[in-house]
This record gives structure tokens, sequence and C-alpha cells, in this order.
């Protein structure tokens, strides 16, 4: 990974995939890095020990009332139609729904709203890590919510680009391509190397882009360097920060 300073803590990217958990690594001694796919979230952190900071794809703090201010302000930052990738992050009552119409009138009875399909496709993985950090205080404070799409827009503008999110949808061609030229000059081989050894079944070759995006945030949270949304840091019933870095 090139930077000018190596980090003194491992560092962890982590996106949900089709095979649960794809995580890329950068070691803190050799700078080297490694992925994997974990079944679960405690996997991840198992494989993870602390004190390495852990930044993930996934939203960690659970508003009550369906709002939280970090998506709000992600969205007004990246402008449309990348906006339309933060949705609106369930309640935590609505977790372990087993339909989308329960799930969606657990939501409503706590908000007045529904969920989204997409919500609801990832209300498992959003479980899956409410609850190994609600069993784990020191965990939950090494773990880390990110928002690829922010770290995508960061890097584009770091690199002499436009403000606001990327155009391109990253499922596309020239979305891929685009996420990839931003990357390639911060891991170098490293990218190419996982994106050639994923397991297509397993990992999208956007989870690869996504989890380097993810890992790169990590970085900056290391540093104290990263941007957190909402300046303050508001907690759900949970004591989980809901908190966006980037």
């Amino acid at each position: 990974m090139r930077d000018d300073a190596r980090p003194t803590l491992d560092l962890v990217g982590v996106d949900g995939c089709k095979g649960g958990w794809y995580a890329v690594m950068q070691d803190a001694r050799t700078g080297a890095i490694s992925a994997r796919i974990c079944a679960s979230f405690a996997d991840v952190l198992s494989w993870a020990m602390a004190p390495a900071i852990v930044a993930v794809d996934m939203p960690i703090g659970l508003s009550s009332s369906g709002y939280r201010a970090c998506d709000a302000e992600a969205r007004k930052r990246l402008k449309w139609p990348r906006s339309a990738s933060v949705f609106q992050t369930p309640v935590r009552q609505a977790l372990n729904a087993q339909s989308y119409r329960h799930a969606c009138d657990l939501n409503r009875e706590a908000t007045g709203k529904g969920i989204s399909r997409q919500a609801f496709n990832i209300l498992p993985k959003i479980a899956d890590v409410d609850q190994a950090l609600r069993a784990s205080a020191r965990d939950a404070s090494r773990v880390f919510e990110v928002h690829p799409e922010l770290a995508f827009m960061q890097l584009q503008a770091e690199q002499g680009g436009e403000e606001g999110g990327l155009i391109e949808g990253k499922t596309t061609a020239d979305g891929h391509a685009r996420r990839k030229a931003l990357l390639d000059p911060v891991f170098g081989t490293a990218l190419q190397a996982a994106l050639d050894e994923r397991v297509s079944r397993h990992v999208q070759k956007d989870d690869v882009l996504d989890a380097f995006a993810v890992l790169w945030s990590a970085r900056r949270i290391a540093k104290g360097s990263a941007i957190t949304l909402p300046d303050e840091e508001p907690r759900d019933s949970a004591g989980l920060p809901m908190v966006i870095r980037y």
C-alpha cells in the first residue's frame, strides 16, 4: 500500500458479499495486504483481532425513529444520482423480520415508514454486525461505519476531480473502471491481485473495490484524518454510534 507512513495497527476494510463478508487487511508490520471471506462478522473480528481497526460498509447505530443525521448528510454530499446509494436505515425492531412485509410493518410501527427492498435484503448482515458489537464494548470501540461511495468521492476530489459522488454506477463497466482507477494509485498491484483471486460465486468485482475503498477510509480513521458525519457522535439506544466516517 503506497503511503507516506505505515500504520501502527492492522487495518481492515469489510464489505458484505454473497459468501458472507469480504475483508481485506493491511498488516501493520509488513504493509502486506491479504483478503479472505468470513462467514460471520464475529469471524471477521476473530481474524482481525484487537486492537486492529475494522471499517465496514454496513449501518451500525440504529435510530429508534428511523432517522440518522449521518445518512442525510451523506446523501447531501454525494448528490444525485449517487445519493440513492444511501438507503433509509431500518430500526432495530425490524432486524429479525422473516418477510419483507413483516419488516415494513415493524419499521412502520416505529417510524411511520416502511423500508426498501435493498434494506430488507441486508437485514441479516445489519443484525450480524449489531449482535457482534453489542456483545463486546472493546470491539464496538474499534469498528467504524464507512460508506464506500463517500470514499470514492473523496478520492476523486483529492486526485483533482469534481466534488460530489461518482456519476457512473458501480456495477457498470465504466463505473468499475472509474473506481479502480481511483484506487490504483493507492494500492497498486494489491488491488489487481485481489480482483484476480476472487471467487466469483462468492464475491463480486464491486465487493472487492468497495472493501478496498473502506480500507482506505480505515487508514484515515487510524490517522485521525477521516471526515465524520455528523460532527458530533449521536448514539442509539444500545450506545452504538450513528456515524459514518470516510
